[in-house]
């Protein structure tokens, strides 16, 4: 039996807590959603079902009385409660899902990693409002207490973006191929293909993923070359005072495309001794000697 995952404690380190709850709780509370096939438990059903009883009645009410404007009320809260909850089902079985096949992104915040292991504890008993289940006055790891909402879970499971990790990888392999034909490199070209490819949703994962199969990634590139978390947290922390995402996105697509040039100069054939022209290509010819 885990430990129940509660409110952060206050301590020298909530960021650490928080990392260390979600490694220890959350592939066991993902487990468990996943036995039932990600079926909702009497833990959501109880609250929601007190709360359609209370709309139920205020229907049957006004249909009485014959008060029209209450009844159309009534009944699209009723609607509403029906698309909450099967939203939150789908969701409920992607954070089962995302635990054991990998989809999880690596770019997850500490509050992105405690909520998600905050509100899969079925001792953490949640609460109905007009936006559906809504955990009350949790206390996060940035030290902030907050309600932790349908919306904040689903801003909290990050995904890796295979696909756009794919297209990138195809861009490489293309500008490979055409180095091999003697085809020219064309920075700025591939910035504005690859800008078109990065875009809030799929931004954190582009960071912190690794994109090109290389055992690395941007963040961690970052890293190693500067050293300096305060750069890392201005590119990367939207609460951050020099944080601005159109500048990071920036950052991101320079780096993606140096990534490119690297494939494109290892796809120009390799100088042969036994070529007279030493495996140059067609158009570095007529570059050299056309000066």
């Amino acid at each position: 039996m885990i430990e129940g995952v509660k409110n952060i404690e206050e301590q020298k380190n909530p960021v650490e807590k928080a990392d260390k709850i979600f490694e220890t709780s959350y592939s066991a509370n993902a487990e468990a959603i996943n036995e039932v096939g990600g079926s909702l438990n009497q833990t959501f059903f109880d609250p929601m079902e007190a709360d359609i009883k209370n709309l139920q009645n205020d229907f049957y009410n006004a249909k009485t009385t014959g008060d029209k404007k209450e009844e159309k009320k009534a009944l699209m809260k009723l609607q509403q409660k029906s698309a909450n909850v099967q939203n939150f089902k789908e969701t409920w079985k992607m954070l089962g899902e995302s635990a054991v096949d990998g989809s999880l992104s690596k770019g997850l915040t500490s509050n992105d990693k405690f909520t998600l292991a905050y509100a899969t504890d079925p001792s953490n008993k949640p609460i109905v409002n007009d936006e559906g289940f809504v955990w009350k006055d949790v206390k996060m790891p940035d030290g902030t207490t907050k309600d932790i909402t349908q919306s904040d879970i689903n801003n909290s499971l990050v995904l890796r973006d295979d696909t756009t990790s794919k297209q990138l990888m195809d861009i490489a392999s293309e500008a490979a191929s055409s180095a091999a034909k003697g085809g020219e490199f064309n920075k700025d070209r591939q910035m504005a293909t690859v800008k078109k490819l990065i875009n809030p949703k799929n931004l954190r994962s582009l960071m912190y993923d690794d994109v090109f199969n290389t055992n690395s990634s941007f963040i961690e590139d970052i890293r190693e070359a500067f050293d300096h978390p305060e750069m890392e947290d201005a590119l990367t922390n939207p609460k951050h005072p020099m944080y601005n995402e159109e500048q990071t996105q920036e950052f991101l697509a320079d780096y993606f495309a140096k990534k490119i040039e690297q494939e494109h100069s290892k796809g120009k054939p390799k100088p042969d001794e036994t070529n007279e022209y030493g495996g140059m290509s067609a158009s570095e010819l007529v570059q050299k000697y056309s000066k």
